[in-house]
């Protein structure tokens, strides 16, 4: 009677031909599909739970194969559960597919065994020898090489671990902020308000890209200056943009990159330690009142459809900490107002939000100070165009021939004059204001942005650019848009997007809007005497307290969030949120203005003129026209 020898199943020669590789012991094999892997045999020395593991998964007409750590607290880089989310949810409107726990099952083992087999001899022994070669110790967590089975092409990558991942150890994260960054490690380079240290070289292979945060590749921009954009892809299917504007391709393309990843931190950082759970009365100063931070108009919350819906007093929230900038203990800021995202099953919010405050850098320092001078340049805009203030006119001189070139080139290039303005109100921080305007019956004809900085020709060429850009997107779309900004400016309760305020002051129509910014009788400012008036560090940190002070100053506190996510500190980033309550929060939608509950908005000395007619309020002014 003769026998026929049975195949061994598929654990015992993958595991043997990674011995025969050299490989180390695996701590953990997974084969499978993306998102239903089978978790093969190990060996005993190799306990589940500790050492590298290797996964060989297939998705969509590839091979990945995945190094990455199974050891306890590590998260130098993603796991499989990390992979197949970064994967699925750029292709489904979802936030990612279900991922199967994987099982060591003969239903599991059979599938993982059909996929293996249906590779060629040629391509399960490069599969094993990419393996063999993540195994290695001398590999960082997460890396990932992708296999192309029509063609063979290998292509090299890195996971980043994934805020909230399952299979990555527990979130440890908390909001409260330590200003304790080597002194060494923040001194500036030069003309800059950012670290000497280099960004990683890798920013944009690490996380553009299909196994990446973002899946559509960097697109440069048409317009006058050179421009780039990535898209973070949103769970219901919407992509939203990380844009980035600069004197080069090279650094626009960095900076997107960079405001992407910022806008990613809002939609899935969590905290998980410090958070109590209390009412506004029961914290009493050691609260922040979200009213502090510019609430709705008491007739807006009172209307059925307003999705928004104020803190009441005997309400228990919850609240994380967060950190003052300087002396005093820290405070409690209610979860809800940390970030504009609404996480599944959460209160409503207590009023409109965006992305004001968040800001990235190295270090907690230098994302914190680039936070400060957005709050303050939005404040800024928003007072200037409330309070209707004649702003002194920057005189661009022989000194600012940068300045003078690049203004140039959008006049060149669009037709619209460019004309600056010192919005450094009663803090003296410098924010520029950047005016653009053409003469014409017909099209569009106004636009307007600010840039804040410490170096008042950086905030002029901030604003520049910012100007330049949002011109150039609104003109390239104007005439199709034309029938819905005429509606617009019929009736100011349609308008509820970034790009309404835009194309609506815009139009033709809209220019008296901006006479006050442009009345004759205004003073002038050169760029040196403005650039007199801040003094120059050499270290972000004393930058920092430089800006604090001047908020102070004015009667105002500085508070920081550590909105920092697992992706971010993979790559030595680092994101912070800061509230300044009392200074004027940027919004979008006529209707969910927040004017309530800030003081400065009508009560703040201010150093400028106000051409606000006598009985008008900030009620009474048009929707701005920030872009």
């Amino acid at each position: 009677m003769s026998t026929v020898a049975q195949e061994p199943p598929v654990a015992d020669p993958l595991l043997a031909l990674l011995a025969d590789a050299g490989a180390p012991a695996p701590a953990e094999v997974l084969l499978g599909a993306l998102t239903d892997p089978a978790r093969l045999a190990v060996p005993d020395d190799a306990p589940h739970g500790s050492g590298r593991g290797v996964a060989v998964l297939f998705w969509r007409g590839s091979v990945h194969v995945l190094g990455y750590d199974r050891r306890d607290g590590r998260r130098d880089g993603g796991c499989p559960r990390c992979l197949c989310w970064f994967l699925t949810r750029q292709v489904v409107p979802r936030p990612a597919a279900p991922y199967g726990e994987p099982s060591d099952s003969a239903r599991a083992r059979a599938g993982a065994e059909t996929l293996w087999l249906g590779l060629t001899p040629a391509l399960r022994a490069v599969v094993v020898q990419l393996a063999a070669l993540l195994l290695s110790e001398d590999r960082p967590g997460g890396s990932l090489v992708t296999v192309d089975r029509a063609s063979g092409t290998v292509k090299p990558g890195r996971i980043p671990p994934r805020a909230g991942c399952p299979g990555c150890p527990p979130s440890t994260a908390t909001t409260a902020v330590a200003f304790d960054t080597d002194p060494a490690s923040l001194v500036k380079a030069e003309g800059t308000l950012r670290t000497r240290t280099p960004l990683p070289a890798t920013l944009a292979s690490d996380f553009v890209g299909p196994h990446a945060l973002f899946q559509s590749p960097l697109v440069d921009l048409d317009g006058p200056v050179p421009a780039a954009q990535v898209h973070l892809p949103l769970g219901n299917g919407d992509l939203e943009p990380g844009i980035g504007r600069s004197l080069t391709f090279a650094a626009s393309r960095r900076t997107a990159v960079l405001e992407g990843l910022e806008r990613y931190t809002g939609f899935h950082y969590r905290p998980s330690r410090g958070i109590v759970e209390a009412t506004l009365g029961e914290l009493g100063a050691r609260a922040i009142d979200p009213r502090t931070l510019g609430y709705h108009a008491d007739e807006s919350y009172a209307r059925d459809d307003f999705p928004f819906s104020p803190l009441a007093t005997d309400e228990t929230v919850r609240w994380v900490p967060v950190t003052p900038l300087g002396e005093g203990p820290a405070r409690y800021l209610p979860e809800p107002a940390l970030t504009w995202v609404r996480p599944p099953g959460a209160r409503a919010p207590f009023f409109y939000d965006t992305s004001n405050g968040f800001a990235l850098g190295q270090s907690t320092e230098e994302a914190t100070l680039h936070g400060i001078l957005e709050v303050v340049e939005r404040d800024a805009f928003l007072l200037t165009w409330y309070r209707r203030l004649v702003l002194p006119e920057l005189v661009i001189g022989p000194a600012d021939r940068a300045l003078r070139d690049l203004v140039e080139r959008v006049d060149m290039v669009t037709g619209f004059r460019v004309r600056l303005f010192w919005a450094a109100l009663d803090t003296g921080i410098p924010v520029v204001l950047a005016l653009a305007q053409r003469e014409s019956a017909s099209g569009p004809c106004t636009f307007v942005s600010t840039g804040a900085g410490l170096h008042p020709r950086k905030a002029a060429e901030s604003a520049i650019f910012e100007v330049a850009a949002i011109l150039s997107a609104v003109t390239h779309s104007f005439e199709e848009n034309l029938p819905h900004a005429a509606r617009l400016a019929d009736d100011f309760h349609l308008v509820r997007t970034m790009s309404d305020h835009s194309l609506l002051g815009a139009l033709p129509g809209s220019r008296p809007w901006f006479d006050f910014l442009s009345t004759p009788d205004r003073p002038t400012l050169s760029f040196a005497d403005a650039a007199a008036t801040v003094p120059v560090f050499a270290t972000l940190g004393e930058d920092l307290d430089h800006v604090r002070t001047r908020i102070e100053a004015v009667g105002a506190h500085i508070y920081v969030a550590d909105v920092t996510t697992p992706e971010l500190r993979w790559r030595g980033l680092e994101c912070t949120r800061t509230f300044v309550p009392g200074f004027l929060p940027m919004t979008f939608g006529h209707d969910t203005r927040r004017l309530v509950g800030l003081p400065r908005l009508d009560r703040a000395p201010l150093p400028y003129a106000s051409l606000l007619p006598p009985g008008h309020s900030a009620a009474d002014v048009p929707p701005h026209p920030f872009p």
